[in-house]
């Protein structure tokens, strides 16, 4: 008796739950009586109400439109170096730095020879007076009006230094000055050259890798359309269809990054060259002729050859002529000073001109310690020089020694990374026949983890190729200052 309750009740909860859907659901309201208000009717797709089908199109069929080709484009080597050369803000000033060099030393020559100064002047005197005067021989007297009004005066003065030792000194000085902008206007052609040349590798390198990726993102859609028919046909899952196009939007996003780099290596290239906007590269120009020229213009030589280590060195030698130039201070001088002048007024008796030579010898005594004071700041300066001149070989020593090695360095990653990219290029052909003639241990995450391996080994290589070439110029420009660079 127990047992047939408990199976009434079964059935009665049983039927309540098949009857719970269509007791939620309301039934549809009854416009009441006499209500003629039109029934609401929902709204259409724009498509439908338009009558016009927009054509979408698949995420694997969207193109990606290449970058445009830059308005201004370097056709060789020899451009590129001419443009920056007359372009370039640091090197323009560098050069404008030897003018005024030049321009002090003709100042200081100057001190050697002979100033010629004229003068002249016109007096009204404003307060006057008359004085009266006897004459002695005719006994009349005489009424003149004194200070006489206007008067003028003229001279001219020649002045020539007979010893003058700190100025002679300070020629040698000027001299070295122009000789040291000299060598900083090599070491800045020598960084222009390096910043060019690296400008235009890199600019050449993002245009193979932005191409690179764009043969691997056609690769990837071609692979979705395949697995795609493969489904229609059975033989794959939706599965693999999200996986490969996963690897699809992996590919899009290096391509589109890829773009993005080559934009930039442009706009890098046009700053070395002076001026703005993309610049960018013809495809016959040739990395070769880049790296040829540099070797013949730039070859290997001593660490004295740099110019930065010769600029510093020519710096220390000017600190040194500044103490001998402080010790000069007590040096005496001497000069002949003539004058000639004429006057509308009597000078000399009844003459109205004079003319005077004078010598004049200066013999400095004591001037409460300034020439101390700038001895002892150019000996600090002279340390100091030195102190910098140490520090910069220390560091091309290391720079230089650096540079070499790494030329070794990127031959052998270069080497490895190609390797890699045969081998990846290797497990890509052998996974996708696989694939296509249905192995069982091969799948479609096999297929696409091959493909993005493969593209990624051809990028690293595009990356190594250009790590070599920066490597070689980067050894040619270590101990070279490019001075016979057109």
């Amino acid at each position: 008796m127990r047992n047939r309750s408990i199976v009434r009740a079964f059935c009665a909860v049983a039927l309540l739950a098949c009857a719970q859907p269509a007791l939620a659901q309301p039934a549809p309201k009854k416009p009441p009586a006499g209500d003629t208000s039109p029934t609401p009717v929902q709204p259409k797709d724009p498509e439908e109400l338009t009558g016009e089908k927009k054509d979408t199109v698949p995420p694997e069929e969207e193109p990606v439109a290449p970058v445009p080709v830059a308005a201004k484009r370097l056709a060789s080597w020899r451009e590129a170096v001419v443009l920056a050369s007359a372009e370039n803000t640091d090197y323009s000033i560098s050069i404008l730095e030897v003018d005024r060099f030049e321009g002090i030393y003709r100042q200081t020559l100057a001190g050697t020879l002979p100033t010629i100064t004229a003068q002249g002047s016109v007096t009204f005197n404003l307060v006057r007076s008359d004085v009266q005067s006897i004459d002695f021989e005719t006994g009349a007297i005489e009424t003149r009006t004194v200070p006489s009004s206007p008067t003028a005066m003229a001279s001219v003065s020649v002045r020539q230094p007979l010893i003058a030792p700190r100025t002679w000194w300070a020629i040698g000085t000027a001299q070295d000055q122009v000789d040291l902008a000299k060598t900083s206007v090599e070491d800045r052609k020598r960084i222009l050259i390096g910043s060019v040349a690296d400008g235009i590798v890199t600019v050449v390198t993002a245009e193979r890798q932005a191409e690179v990726n764009r043969v691997s993102y056609k690769a990837a859609q071609d692979r979705l359309r395949l697995m795609k028919k493969r489904k229609e046909l059975g033989a794959g899952s939706d599965l693999d269809i999200v996986r490969f196009q996963q690897d699809l939007v992996v590919a899009r996003s290096t391509l589109v990054q890829g773009d993005e780099v080559l934009r930039q290596a442009r706009e890098r290239l046009a700053l070395a060259l002076g001026t703005t906007g993309e610049y960018g590269v013809e495809p016959d120009i040739s990395i070769d002729d880049i790296q040829d020229t540099l070797a013949r213009a730039c070859g290997k030589g001593d660490l004295a050859d740099r110019a930065d280590i010769r600029a510093l060195r020519q710096q220390v030698d000017i600190s040194e002529r500044a103490v001998t130039d402080a010790d000069l201070l007590y040096a005496p001088t001497a000069d002949v000073v003539s004058q000639f002048s004429y006057s509308s007024e009597d000078l000399v008796g009844d003459k109205n001109y004079a003319f005077s030579i004078q010598g004049v010898l200066t013999v400095p005594i004591w001037d409460g310690g300034a020439r101390y004071g700038v001895r002892r700041s150019a000996v600090a300066v002279v340390k100091e020089q030195e102190e910098r001149l140490k520090g910069a070989e220390r560091a091309a020593k290391v720079e230089i020694t650096q540079s070499d090695r790494s030329v070794i360095v990127a031959q052998e990653t270069l080497a490895i990374a190609e390797a890699a990219r045969d081998l990846a290029k290797q497990t890509d052909d052998l996974t996708r026949r696989a694939f296509e003639e249905g192995a069982q241990n091969v799948t479609s995450f096999d297929l696409v983890d091959a493909s993005r391996r493969l593209r990624e080994a051809e990028v690293t290589v595009t990356l190594r190729e250009l790590e070599l070439v920066r490597a070689k110029i980067s050894a040619m420009l270590a101990t070279s200052n490019c001075s016979a660079v057109p």
